[in-house]
């Protein structure tokens, strides 16, 4: 345990300038008996900035005969060289647009073959430019330049399916959606818990268990298959405002993570302890009846049945009412975390009508507050890169999909 008998004052800044606020340090964090770090409570008010950015390039064309003409884009990510990959789920294959936006090359392609996309659930983009494709049942290592190196298989009935967004310097990968079906398991185990999973065949393990709001009853959400090769799903309205468990990982290979009700990021150290946290003194609003409503209401915008095909199968997914739609007793303040090139931390907040519309703080973990960006201000983007670029996924006036880059060079202190 870090020795904190002294109070140190934080270095409140932005990218170039400094805002003065205290950083008050205390040992523990009473609301979880695993933390026995460092516990930053960043005092005061909001300092609100603005972002100032300027705009790098688009990517995206309505025409069916240019490279970028995309089926659908699933992610995008930056590589150190500020190279953008995309990936489009619908073509399988991934872009590497250049700095001027310019296509370098194209990784995949359609095929069960080495090196070939099948069923992507997601991609993993090194910083080295290196990729890590994970399917249902296999991995598959590629060089920047998409060259094949090797897969791994998985049996969903003993390895399970993996569903990870980031891997350890290591190669480890990082998940919170590890499932097997063959597992028998008959003791419940409370939390939600943070896999690693080793690429060289052994066995994954609990980095850490991140807290869980009790359980409220069965979920009866349901899914079965007709003789036709169709597939109905029943999905139960569930309880809204849970909170939700969002993690990034740090260059040193911390986790940074918010599991909570209250405003409290975690940082979990490789070995799966709380090396800090960081907290501000800003209290969940009790869910009322307006709050309620405004759910509902985005709920049923939501609600109506769905029929996609996958594979050549039709699935029909169904939605419970409204009216079966539950709530927990408090809206979380925290709603998203990522953490950027540079290692600050970008923490969306909750819409005071429980929309994820609330305005962003971005602090440091060393616990720096830089400042606050208003609801209608800069957005955390799809992807982070070097030198404040920033990707995001949009929609043009013709609903054609695009990818915007920007660069951000400033949060200044509004007025």
């Amino acid at each position: 345990m870090r020795n904190l008998d002294n109070t140190t004052t934080a270095r409140a800044r932005r990218l170039a300038a400094l805002l003065p606020f205290s950083l008050l340090v205390a040992c523990g964090d009473a609301g979880d008996e695993s933390a026995t770090g460092a516990t930053g409570t960043l005092d005061g008010p909001d300092v609100i900035v603005n972002a100032v950015t300027e705009e790098v390039f688009t990517v995206g064309s309505v025409l069916g005969d240019t490279w970028d003409t995309f089926g659908s884009v699933r992610s995008v990510h930056f590589d150190a060289q500020s190279n953008l990959h995309i990936l489009d789920s619908q073509l399988d294959h991934i872009l590497v647009v250049g700095p001027d936006g310019s296509l370098v090359r194209t990784v995949g392609g359609r095929g069960e073959g080495p090196g070939e996309f099948n069923n992507v659930v997601s991609v993993i983009v090194g910083r080295d430019g290196s990729y890590t494709v994970l399917g249902f049942t296999t991995i598959d290592l590629l060089h920047p330049d998409g060259e094949f190196v090797r897969r791994v298989t998985m049996d969903p009935m003993t390895t399970g399916l993996i569903f990870s967004s980031m891997a350890l310097p290591d190669g480890r990968l990082v998940t919170s959606a590890l499932q097997r079906f063959g597992a028998q398991d008959d003791h419940y185990e409370a939390g939600r818990p943070i896999h690693v999973f080793p690429l060289d065949g052994a066995e994954s393990e609990v980095l850490y268990t991140a807290w869980e709001l009790p359980p409220e009853g069965e979920d009866e959400s349901t899914i079965e298959s007709s003789g036709s090769g169709a597939v109905r799903m029943y999905r139960a309205a569930g309880r809204a405002f849970e909170p939700r468990l969002q993690y990034d990982l740090l260059t040193d290979g911390r986790l940074a993570l918010i599991d909570s009700i209250g405003y409290r990021v975690k940082l979990v150290g490789l070995d799966g302890t709380v090396t800090g946290t960081i907290e501000r003194p800003i209290a969940p609003l009790r869910v009322d009846d307006a709050i309620m409503e405004a759910e509902r209401e985005r709920y049923r915008e939501r609600e109506a049945s769905e029929v996609v095909s996958s594979g050549g199968v039709n699935v029909q997914v169904e939605r419970e009412g409204a009216e079966g739609r539950t709530f927990a007793a408090e809206l979380p303040v925290l709603y998203a975390l990522d953490v950027d090139w540079d290692d600050r931390i970008w923490l969306e907040r909750w819409g005071p009508t429980g929309d994820d519309d609330g305005p962003t703080d971005v602090v440091t973990p060393d616990g720096d507050y830089i400042g606050t960006l208003p609801p209608d201000g800069l957005r955390t983007p799809d992807a982070f890169g070097p030198d404040g670029l920033m990707a995001y996924i949009e929609r043009d006036e013709m609903d054609v999909q695009t990818v915007r880059v920007v660069r951000l060079i400033a949060l200044e202190p509004q007025g």
